[in-house]
């Protein structure tokens, strides 16, 4: 055997034979790739009835949600916002306001030597508005209760210690009550 093939066709038989040869390539081509599309959307088809399904479900949750929210007409939705504006509300205003953490400790940190607190009250200051915080107890005498009431109107944050003169009727073991007004902010 030869390894060179010698085609005796004529130049023009042998044109007309590879422009069939193209020609059926490229139709094979065609058709598969028409048989790749074809079945490619055949596969699509189980998802697009899935999500065509998942669609009406979800537009009819949606339609019994708006019945419900109309048959209500907001008003637990409105109760829900006004507890939540409300608690919001209460937070800012926490964020502002003296602890009375802070406050008790600032005043505890005074000398009192022959005084003894028994009972504090506080309310705390809101921006525009001072604060109050009354202290009650006894002392021994009056120039160991006037020393701490001197002490007390003393501190940065306290702009007001009020006694009521009366607390100065007895000698000795004198009750009292002194208020203090200002920013209470240690």
């Amino acid at each position: 055997m030869y390894p060179e093939l010698t085609n005796l066709l004529p130049l023009e038989r042998m044109r007309h034979l590879r422009r069939d040869y193209f020609i059926r390539l490229a139709t094979v081509v065609v058709l598969a790739l028409s048989v790749v599309v074809v079945g490619s959307g055949a596969l699509l088809i189980p998802s697009y009835l899935y999500l065509n399904q998942e669609l009406q479900a979800r537009s009819g949750v949606a339609r019994e949600l708006d019945t419900k929210l109309s048959a209500s007409q907001g008003k637990v939705t409105s109760q829900r916002l006004a507890t939540l504006s409300s608690s919001a509300t209460y937070l800012a205003r926490l964020a502002t306001t003296t602890t009375a953490t802070a406050a008790l400790r600032g005043v505890l940190g005074v000398p009192r030597s022959g005084v003894a607190l028994t009972g504090f009250t506080f309310s705390p200051s809101i921006p525009g508005t001072n604060g109050k915080m009354a202290l009650t107890g006894n002392a021994s005498t009056r120039e160991t209760l006037r020393a701490y009431v001197m002490a007390l109107s003393q501190l940065p944050y306290v702009s007001n210690a009020d006694l009521p003169i009366s607390a100065y009727a007895k000698e000795s073991q004198i009750p009292f009550t002194i208020t203090l007004t200002g920013t209470l902010l240690p």
